[in-house]
């Protein structure tokens, strides 16, 4: 595990929505997960820090250490989870799933995707698990999902 660089700004990601359940609410990464999910306290919420990738002018999110990223991934483009990905690479990426990472942006403090889609209805979904737990997606925006979703906002806010 490598220090983050020295003096790096530090983040946490808070969610906004209409819906009462989902805003406010915190993206977490709980003890032996790989999958993020929202908390209600702020305390519970993971620190990142930003790296800026020149050539697209995109941004790669880093979870404690320069090893650990945000990556989106998932079977398919429909939902596409939010997870902590190693040292991510073309290399690593699970057979039958698609995977992104150094594509976020950060514009107004609103963390959003810029990695050549043509989509343009995607949008951050809280995706409703079992009781009142929720993990954390990106939604196409066009495709027929069975999950019980909710669209959020991811804004950034300085830890």
């Amino acid at each position: 595990m490598a220090p983050p660089p020295e003096g790096s700004q530090f983040y946490q990601l808070q969610t906004k929505s209409a819906t009462a359940a989902v805003s406010g609410q915190w993206v977490a990464l709980k003890t032996g997960s790989t999958s993020y999910s929202l908390a209600a306290q702020q305390a519970a919420a993971t620190k990142f820090f930003v790296n800026k990738y020149t050539p697209t002018g995109t941004f790669a999110v880093y979870n404690a250490d320069d090893t650990r990223q945000l990556a989106l991934q998932g079977p398919n483009g429909i939902l596409l989870s939010l997870v902590d990905a190693t040292n991510p690479s073309t290399d690593t990426i699970p057979k039958g799933t698609l995977m992104e990472w150094a594509t976020f942006t950060l514009d107004n403090n609103v963390l959003f995707v810029k990695d050549g889609s043509t989509l343009v209805n995607r949008t951050f979904v809280a995706v409703k698990g079992s009781g009142s737990d929720y993990s954390v997606a990106l939604y196409d925006g066009a495709s027929t999902t069975t999950s019980n979703i909710t669209p959020v906002t991811i804004n950034i806010v300085k830890a």
